[in-house]
């Protein structure tokens, strides 16, 4: 029973404490990024909007991960970037950006063997491209997952061997954006 009691005790002292922030970030509507339960060198993520906290990807199990970069990015089109080691064999991560007179924000998720190199921004598409270095299923030298706003259930990905042509888009170099 001594035990017993010790165990719960550990449980609620490891899982009642504050959330960390990792990242706020202005798209239109405040996103913040934040973390708790940590064990060993992960932790449980979530994403806030006002008083709404869920888990980044759907379960806290699911949302567990490790070596987390999270960047605010964009000058007229903000967005939200995060990507880290959860429970994929692959780098996991979303981009998240709030298009005027919307009620929620539009998120494109994509999971790859390296993080996104470049974002490409406008209010009508988020495109966020990532090289293969070599891996994954195609023999392009980039993945590019797409976004059309506003259009849910649009979302693509190609390979491809050129970069996205950059007119009407703002690009992000996200090498030097990520923390």
């Amino acid at each position: 029973m001594k035990l017993a009691t010790s165990l719960l005790f550990l449980l609620t002292a490891s899982t009642s404490h504050a959330a960390e922030l990792v990242k706020s970030c202005d798209i239109g509507t405040r996103l913040a990024i934040t973390r708790d339960s940590r064990i060993a060198d992960t932790h449980v993520y979530y994403l806030q909007e006002g008083k709404k906290r869920s888990p980044v990807f759907g379960t806290p199990d699911q949302s567990r991960g490790s070596a987390v970069h999270a960047a605010c990015v964009g000058k007229k089109v903000r967005a939200l970037v995060v990507s880290g080691e959860f429970t994929a064999n692959a780098l996991q991560g979303f981009v998240i950006t709030h298009r005027p007179g919307s009620a929620t924000p539009e998120r494109l998720d994509f999971a790859e063997k390296s993080r996104p190199q470049w974002l490409y921004l406008s209010p009508h598409e988020v495109i966020a491209v990532i090289p293969t270095l070599g891996y994954g299923e195609t023999n392009a030298k980039y993945v590019a997952y797409h976004h059309i706003v506003g259009e849910p259930g649009a979302d693509r990905v190609d390979a491809t061997n050129q970069l996205p042509p950059s007119g009407g888009f703002e690009v992000v170099n996200m090498r030097s954006s990520m923390d």
